[in-house]
């Protein structure tokens, strides 16, 4: 949630208004302490207790009734001023000693309560110094007054200039404090969705969503190293990759990893897909041992052609919280790839070909589709191993697996379950198209062997429900299949034993 509010980025009121209390406390003690210290006319007793009484009776409501906390806080701004207003007419006016004590309550005010109610303060108490002269000077109240009408307008003027240079500079403190306030909340949000991110994809479009409408940049592009071209994503941009280079700009940032902040970008892919951006920030997209990529985003031009300072953090340390979790999801797709791929040939292990096949008999059951198993091997490859190497060995093996992955479709699932026995599931296919597909597959798989070595391959195929109730029970028959295919002479595929 963004901060909209003073109380968001700063104390609680019932906590701004316990502070004023002791200053009120303070300017009481002063005002009965300071002119008897310095020689001059004090003030009469009853005044500043009058005034004690006052604030502790504020005090006693605001703690039974907390509610009343902020409308307990304008009214005793208000006894402020009338407080130090008679105070200063009674100790000699412009002359007085306790004439420091106004512009104190006013920067108290500004910094505790508001900048608007510190202005009020300042005129409140000016206005009532001008009265009180006024009322001295026609012989309404007897109060012995030094100075002159003069001194009395500069120094209200210098009250009041006081109090708007206190407002100014306070309005812009609230300001930087909302702004801070809100670049942090949305700094955390996306921490948040980061942290929920599990695709690449996911990281990227949430970097750029929070770029654009928590951070306002009008345009956002994210270049990332793909294995041999830069990918392209981003709001106003058309996705896509390249293997052009980044341009000048964006070539000095992924080297040495400082983000630029730009009129115009020179060239190169990012001005391809930014073209005619102006006040662009361009950022490393890095990661702990080499880059991953550049983020270029656009301010635009006109009224809001400034990029503030703190945006640009906020974007530089948005872009590296997006960087470690790129990483990371980029870690755990690696993990995820070794534990459910062969290392050698890179097709679905044994384990992903187990989950999977419990999903498509679950399928199966639910649709009444059928589902076809292929298990093929290479012939004779033990001598393949013996009197060749198992480096030869090896190729065949990776040869295979890429014309099985190869001439498969989409859906369907190759694997290499161990040794040189392959599987492939077949959801959707019945008994008649399983074996035109096995007899193609194996074909393609020994046609894919380097030339010069004559290596075949042998199938066998079962189906569920024709041959088999289960998965275990397809297994087990595409085995058997293959089996009456080696005892039949090899090369070819074999069909499943009839089911019982």
């Amino acid at each position: 949630m963004t901060p909209n509010t003073l109380g968001d980025v700063q104390a609680p009121v019932h906590d701004r208004l316990a502070v004023l209390q002791l200053v009120r406390v303070s300017l009481a003690v002063a005002v009965l302490a300071l002119p008897p210290l310095v020689g001059a006319r004090g003030v009469a007793l009853s005044v500043p207790f009058a005034y004690l009484l006052v604030v502790g009776s504020a005090e006693l409501t605001r703690r039974r009734f907390p509610r009343l906390a902020s409308p307990l806080l304008s009214a005793l701004v208000l006894v402020d001023g009338a407080f130090l207003a008679a105070a200063i007419l009674l100790s000699g006016g412009n002359q007085s000693p306790l004439v420091f004590l106004a512009f104190l309550e006013v920067v108290a005010v500004t910094l505790l309560a508001s900048h608007r109610t510190g202005l009020k303060v300042a005129v409140w108490c000016a206005l009532l110094l001008f009265l009180g002269r006024t009322a001295a000077a026609a012989g309404v109240v007897k109060i012995s007054l030094s100075g002159d009408s003069r001194t009395d307008a500069v120094s209200a003027a210098a009250l009041l200039l006081f109090a708007v240079g206190a407002a100014v500079f306070q309005s812009v403190n609230e300001r930087t404090l909302r702004h801070t306030g809100a670049e942090l909340a949305a700094l955390v949000d996306l921490g948040g969705v980061l942290e929920r991110a599990r695709r690449p994809d996911d990281v990227l479009a949430a970097l750029i969503q929070h770029l654009r409408e928590r951070l306002g940049f009008v345009r956002v592009l994210v270049i990332v190293r793909g294995s041999d071209t830069w990918v392209a994503s981003g709001h106003g941009i058309t996705p896509g990759a390249d293997r052009g280079p980044l341009g000048r700009i964006g070539g000095a940032v992924l080297a040495d990893g400082n983000p630029r902040l730009v009129r115009a970008l020179d060239g190169g892919l990012l001005a391809t897909q930014l073209p005619d951006a102006h006040n662009v920030v361009v950022a490393p997209l890095a990661g702990e041992d080499e880059p991953l990529g550049v983020v270029a985003a656009e301010w635009g031009r006109g009224l809001r052609s400034r990029i503030p300072g703190l945006t640009v953090d906020s974007l530089v340390q948005s872009v590296a919280h997006a960087a470690l979790a790129l990483r990371n999801v980029r870690l755990l797709d690696e993990v995820e790839r070794l534990a459910t791929r062969d290392e050698l040939t890179g097709l679905p292990n044994r384990r992903l070909f187990e989950e999977t096949l419990v999903l498509e008999v679950g399928r199966h059951r639910r649709t009444g589709a059928p589902l076809s198993l292929v298990a093929l091997d290479v012939d004779h490859f033990k001598r393949i191993n013996d009197t060749l190497g198992h480096p030869t060995g090896d190729a065949v093996l990776r040869a295979v697996g890429g014309a099985l992955r190869a001439g498969t479709k989409a859906y369907d699932l190759p694997a290499r379950c161990g040794g040189d026995e392959f599987l492939v599931l077949l959801p959707g296919c019945g008994s008649a198209d399983a074996l035109g597909v096995a007899d193609r597959l194996r074909r393609v798989a020994s046609a894919a062997v380097q030339p010069g070595l004559t290596v075949t391959v042998s199938a066998g195929t079962a189906t569920v429900p024709n041959d088999a109730d289960d998965g275990a029970g397809l297994v087990r028959v595409a085995d058997a299949a293959l089996y009456n295919a080696k005892r039949a002479g090899r090369d070819r595929v074999g069909l499943p034993p009839p089911k019982n």
